[in-house]
């Protein structure tokens, strides 16, 4: 901290604009690894499923695992300090002793082993190198050497400062005994101790003033940033009249501000106009440039800011790290990207794990392919009695002006749907519904700005439904089966920033689509039907769908959230041959990950409006959500059984359903722990508790 404070006043920022500046919502942003809503980008982002945990190989390293090096990404800061600090050392010609005030930072070489004093060259690169602490940013390398924190060989460099500029008077500042002492259980404590070589906290010049602030803010602790600077400045006052009886010269803040003024006009307007990529072989270093040139010419630092994170959500790219260098002969800058390709595989595990029988594993494997395209080959499964699916795709984006990728995709799914809400105490009946899909297809997408998609897929898919036309069934019943042999083909708009894949608090989602279906029915009754002399069926069934559905959160900064649900299907599709068949092919409202995972006839229908209301408490900095949802279900014609098991259509508006929820939610390092007490409206068991796990996400299915 003391390099970044230090060099932001040498580059010509006031202390007043650098105590705005941590106040900001972007310091915060930065100094706890995140990356400003605005910036993550959507049409990278990979379709949600129950992974809880991921591991990276290289093949070429015979599977050797590499533990992450840092706990933060430094993407955004890496970003933001390249654009607050290039224009200063442009104006130093990379000289520290020409900034509006002199200035050194010491970082810790860790290829030499020893401590590293920097006086000229980049003040961004620097900066990170001196405030890279071990375990929390990554550290960087500069001609070649890794550097990191400062601290770990000369953590109050007094003698750096006394040796270099000969002062009448340093005034340095002590937070270390701030610093709780090592713990068994603090990781962080330990490495800190172990990294830091015992340092004397003294200047060493004659008339030397020490202020030692009394804050009980953490480490990483960056919350309320006002704390610290509180402390500093009370202690610092504290201090004055020993400084000020030293300091016999006095300037007007007039002048120094005219001072200010005069070094920050020599600054030069960041605009790039030729990109350097080190780090990749030529096919992705050709992705890589084209990805920027396609931001727009000339390159401003806001259009390079999108491309920037759009590389960075690239499954292909582990790390970014950009510098910019000023090109007197053409009136703009270099942009040197030093980029790291992701390693070659990666394996995600995960899945739901709950005390009703719903438990569910998940394994998947992916392969990167990085050239002048950036692509992705993977295979994902679950494994359970309730849901088991497996999942081949081939990922490919093109560095195109408007982001493309074209995903040909193969999947099979079964979910075997229970005759009641048991619990894992429960004896558990043969299923009543199950459900059997496979398909192949392709998905192409385009990303609109940051947050936008617009995706086609067209598929060719056969369902295999196996049900009971009753409740009331023994083993000994056979069961009718529905098979629907069909091509689709759909075109989705859709924007989110959704802040979790499951139990969002923050963001909003929207989503527009519309598809056409058509294919051929069979159905071959079993010994539960009655009311039908052939027990052979065969109809060609056509139909359309349009689907609105908008999910948003408000109140973002406090602990209160509100969050709201909008859905509305207007589909045309036909009966099938029976009520079962026709309920289990419509669309359903399942608005909590509970819904999901029953089959309830009544939240089904070809045309409904649906939606609801969701207060969130979240406390714990978003760790801990109470949450109470409360939905309407209203289908416009709701299909009802006929005399002899047919589907048919009441009339309109005389059917309403409602769902009620409330979950206490834990939002784990792995992944979310929750308990859930559901409502659902004019079920035989309207009441449903569990204690969940993971998470209850399914893989594409053919009509989405």
């Amino acid at each position: 901290m003391g390099a970044l404070v230090g060099a932001l006043y040498a580059a010509g920022y006031s202390p007043w604009e650098i105590d705005s500046l941590f106040r900001t919502t972007l310091f915060r942003t930065m100094a706890e690894g995140g990356i400003e809503p605005k910036y993550m980008y959507h049409f990278k982002q990979d379709v949600p499923d129950a992974s809880l945990l991921s591991l990276r190989f290289d093949l070429d390293t015979t599977l050797q695992y590499s533990l992450p090096t840092n706990l933060r990404s430094p993407v955004l800061l890496d970003f933001e300090q390249m654009r607050g600090f290039g224009p200063a050392t442009t104006a130093s010609n990379g000289n520290m002793d020409s900034l509006f005030v002199p200035f050194r930072c010491v970082a810790s070489d860790l290829t030499a082993q020893k401590a590293v004093v920097f006086r000229n060259g980049d003040l961004a690169q620097a900066v990170r190198a001196s405030m890279s602490y071990p375990f929390y940013f990554k550290p960087i390398r500069v001609d070649g050497h890794l550097m990191m924190d400062g601290g770990l060989y000369n953590n109050f460099p007094s003698d750096v400062m006394y040796t270099d500029f000969f002062p009448d008077l340093i005034v340095g500042s002590n937070v270390s005994g701030n610093s709780s002492p090592p713990n068994e259980d603090d990781l962080l404590s330990q490495l800190r101790a172990m990294m830091q070589e015992p340092t004397t906290f003294s200047v060493i010049c004659e008339n030397g003033v020490i202020v030692e602030p009394k804050t009980d803010v953490g480490l990483f602790d960056f919350s309320d940033p006002g704390k610290a600077i509180e402390a500093g400045y009370t202690e610092a006052m504290a201090r004055m009249p020993d400084i000020l009886a030293q300091v016999h010269q006095r300037v007007p803040r007039s002048l120094l501000q005219e001072r200010r003024r005069a070094f920050r006009a020599r600054f030069k307007p960041m605009t790039f106009g030729e990109v350097h990529v080190e780090g990749l072989r030529r096919g992705g270093t050709r992705y890589v440039e084209r990805t920027v040139e396609q931001a727009g010419s000339p390159l401003t630092v806001e259009a390079l800011k999108s491309a920037y994170f759009r590389l960075f959500a690239d499954h292909n790219i582990a790390h970014l790290y950009p510098s910019a260098t000023y090109r007197p002969d053409r009136g703009d800058y270099d942009l040197d990207l030093q980029v790291k390709s992701e390693k070659d595989v990666e394996v995600r595990f995960g899945g739901m794990f709950s005390s009703r029988p719903i438990n569910t594993g998940m394994a998947a494997l992916r392969y990167k392919l990085f050239g002048s395209v950036s692509a992705q080959m993977e295979a994902l499964s679950y494994f359970g009695k309730f849901y088991s699916a497996g999942q081949v795709k081939l990922r490919t984006d093109l560095s195109t002006r408007a982001p493309l990728y074209v995903e040909p995709v193969f999947g099979i799914h079964r979910w075997d749907h229970f005759s009641s809400f048991n619990s894992f105490f429960d004896e558990v009946k043969p299923a009543y519904v199950v459900i059997r899909e496979a398909w192949g297809g392709l998905n192409a997408g385009l990303g609109l700005g940051n947050k936008g998609l617009l995706r086609f897929d067209a598929k060719l898919a056969e369902t295999k439904d196996s049900y009971y036309q009753t409740t009331e069934f023994t083993g000994l019943d056979t069961s009718d089966a529905t098979y629907f042999r069909q091509l689709t083909s759909g075109l989705t708009l859709a924007r989110n920033s959704l802040n979790r894949k499951q139990h969002p608090n923050g963001g909003e989602s929207l989503s527009v689509s519309i598809r056409v279906i058509g294919g051929d029915e069979k159905t071959i009754g079993g010994s539960t039907q009655s009311g039908i002399e052939a027990p052979f069926f065969k109809s060609r069934h056509e139909w359309f769908m349009a689907k609105v559905q908008l999910d948003q959160y408000a109140f973002r900064k406090g602990i209160f959230k509100i969050g709201v649900l909008a859905e509305g299907v207007y589909s045309t599709m036909p009966m099938f041959e029976n009520y079962t068949a026709s309920i289990i092919r419509a669309p359903a409202f399942q608005p909590t990950p509970e819904s999901r995972t029953y089959f309830m006839e009544q939240f089904r229908a070809p045309k409904y409006l649906a939606g609801g209301i969701r207060s969130i408490v979240a406390v714990a900095r978003n760790r801990f959500d109470l949450r109470l949802e409360a939905y309407v279900f209203q289908p416009y014609e709701p299909i009802v059984r006929g005399d002899g098991n047919e589907g048919i259509t009441a009339p309109a508006f005389t059917e309403r359903f409602y769902i009620g929820s409330g979950s206490l939610i834990y939002q784990s390092p792995v992944g979310p722990v929750w308990f859930n007490l559901s409502y659902f409206d004019q079920q035989r068991e309207p009441w449903a508790w569990s204690l969940n796990f993971g998470y209850i996400l399914f893989n594409q299915k053919a009509q989405e």
